[in-house]
């Protein structure tokens, strides 16, 4: 009886997801240039991977943005023949209502890496985290899916960038250390967003961040008092 069971939810989950690709493959198709700078066209828009200001597919520490948002449903297929229904779907991005990103991902199942693609239109351009960009940090502890702190304060979201980009120093030892995550809003587009690894320690009464090439970064004041007001839970 159970193999019998497993064996229909098989037989429906196959035919929902033929179904899914017969209705994918009445929409419209996209050029798509799949090389080391990828391009999609869409409606004479081009749109670029730019792979130096929005790394999606890494969680190395550095000053980048990452999307952290969600996908509408397709608007287009792209990728290799359009007889066959592409190889990528092309999606939009909620609270995108400009259009001016686009998410590529496989439009079925695929053996190996699952590339997928996060395409800027072309013209904008998109700037690294700076105090031109961020306007908010929020603060997250370890485990934490909740924010203990919330940080809009320009004087303070400057010192944190400028804490980024001084010298970096060596951590002292010891084991009281407790961490967190400080995640960067972009001002113009929410979906986009900079996690920064930081720790501080209440006995010594100081605070880090990591950056890139992991290397820890001392903190100023302003934010150790952030850390100490919003302990740990």
């Amino acid at each position: 009886m159970k193999t019998r069971r497993l064996s229909q939810a098989f037989i429906m989950g196959l035919l929902l997801f033929l179904l899914a690709g017969c209705k994918a493959k009445n929409l419209p198709f996209y050029q798509f240039e799949d090389r080391e700078t990828p391009i999609l066209i869409v409606n004479s828009v081009r749109y670029i991977e730019d792979a130096d200001a929005i790394r999606h597919r890494t969680n190395a520490p550095g000053l980048f943005w990452n999307f952290n948002g969600e996908i509408g449903p397709a608007i287009g297929l792209c990728g290799g023949n359009a007889e066959q229904g592409g190889r990528y779907k092309v999606c939009p991005i909620k609270g995108d209502a400009e259009q001016c990103f686009l998410y590529v991902l496989p439009n079925h199942f695929v053996f190996g890496p699952y590339y997928t693609y996060f395409c800027t239109r072309e013209g904008l351009q998109i700037l690294p985290p700076s105090v031109e960009t961020v306007n908010s940090a929020a603060l997250f502890y370890k485990e934490e899916k909740k924010p203990s702190a919330q940080v809009e304060e320009p004087a303070v979201l400057a010192a944190l960038l400028e804490a980024l980009g001084s010298n970096s120093v060596q951590r002292p030892a010891g084991t009281d250390w407790k961490y967190a995550s400080l995640v960067m809003g972009h001002k113009d587009f929410p979906f986009l967003q900079c996690e920064i690894k930081c720790c501080y320690s209440p006995e010594q009464e100081t605070a880090y961040c990591q950056g890139e090439g992991y290397k820890w970064f001392l903190l100023p004041q302003e934010w150790l008092e952030v850390f100490l007001e919003h302990e740990a839970p």
